[in-house]
């Protein structure tokens, strides 16, 4: 942390300290030193073992130069801005706090593991005290082939993740996240050098989607599809035990419901299983409430901002194959039944 405080509650920068005083954490209120060095930003920090909670993940050098850089642009652009504000009625710290049109904005640099359940919390925090909230990622959270569950926590609503490379100053949009035909992830990114970008432009990145690409789908060969039989971890044991208890043959499962990829971005399970078990559930009518309530029990990776449905895609697939018919805003009725007994 850049600033620790004096016993009567001064904040004093660890560039403007003269170790003539003693000086403690502003959350915790523990002693704390300053650490600086030929390689290090200079900085203030608590002693082994402490048990601080707004200050005690052990910040990297990219975390503080982040946060350095950060403040500096926003300072530049002539906004209302405070670094490492103590919160007391939350016992929340933002890395930074802005103020701009009367809007209170905690903008945080997130560089090491988060638990989701902190995360969470700290973000409701936020909200539940009238601050908006903008994540922004370091580079160990950049995409790759495997979507990471640290870096799936942070997408946002607009589907992008946002990461700073606080070494080189560059701002990354990483969106459009799609797995293709061989189920491997895909994505397009966006690089901005933050010292063209203005605070505007910046929000931007977490509300204006990157162009959604058309990517090619197929059909699982069915080879494979029948090789799902020997499967032996639990989730397709339990899939093709309901298959066996509803006396439906994998065989004779409908094509389209093996479409791929078969993996997304929110559920835990392949597409198959979860499509198979919609279409069994139905009955002569459906109601919204009834999607609703079967989406609630789908196995969901943990995402904070990202709310996508694909089960809504799916059942507008449905609807131009003829299976559903609308016949209200919030209800269907089902026309045929694609699944066939043995």
């Amino acid at each position: 942390m850049f600033y620790a405080q004096t016993i009567e509650g001064r904040r004093v920068h660890a560039n403007d300290y003269d170790r003539t005083q003693p000086l403690i954490c502003p959350g915790c209120r523990a002693r704390v030193y300053l650490k600086s060095g030929n390689k290090n930003v200079t900085h203030f920090a608590h002693y082994a073992n402490s048990d601080c909670q707004q200050f005690s993940e052990g910040e990297s050098q990219r975390h503080l130069l982040g946060k350095q850089l950060l403040y500096s642009w926003i300072k530049s652009q002539n906004i209302k801005v405070e670094l490492e504000a103590w919160l007391p009625e939350m016992k929340q710290r933002p890395d930074l706090l802005l103020e701009i049109d009367h809007r209170r904005i905690a903008l945080e640099y997130q560089c090491s593991p988060i638990p989701y359940k902190k995360l969470k919390e700290r973000t409701q925090g936020y909200q539940n005290h009238g601050y908006e909230i903008y994540w922004i990622c370091g580079i160990d959270y950049f995409p790759h082939e495997r979507l990471r569950d640290k870096t799936r926590m942070f997408l946002q609503k607009n589907g992008s993740l946002v990461c700073l490379d606080s070494v080189n100053g560059l701002v990354y949009q990483f969106g459009d996240f799609q797995f293709n035909k061989y189920n491997k992830l895909t994505w397009v990114q966006q690089i901005n050098n933050i010292s063209l970008l203005n605070v505007n432009e910046f929000e931007k990145l977490y509300c204006d989607s990157i162009d959604r690409r058309v990517l090619q789908k197929t059909t699982m060969p069915y080879p494979k599809q029948i090789a799902l039989l020997y499967k032996k971890d639990q989730r397709h044991r339990d899939f093709l035990s309901d298959l066996y208890v509803n006396q439906h043959a994998l065989a004779n499962l409908p094509a389209f419901l093996f479409t791929l990829p078969n993996k997304t971005l929110v559920y835990q399970i392949p597409a198959y299983m979860w499509k198979y078990a919609f279409l069994n559930q139905l009955q002569s009518r459906l109601t919204y409430s009834q999607v609703q309530t079967f989406i609630e029990k789908l196995p969901r990776y943990e995402t904070l901002f990202y709310k996508e449905e694909p089960l809504l895609d799916f059942i507008k697939e449905l609807e131009a194959r003829k299976i559903l018919k609308r016949i209200g805003k919030k209800e269907w009725q089902v026309s045929s039944f694609p699944l066939r007994n043995k």
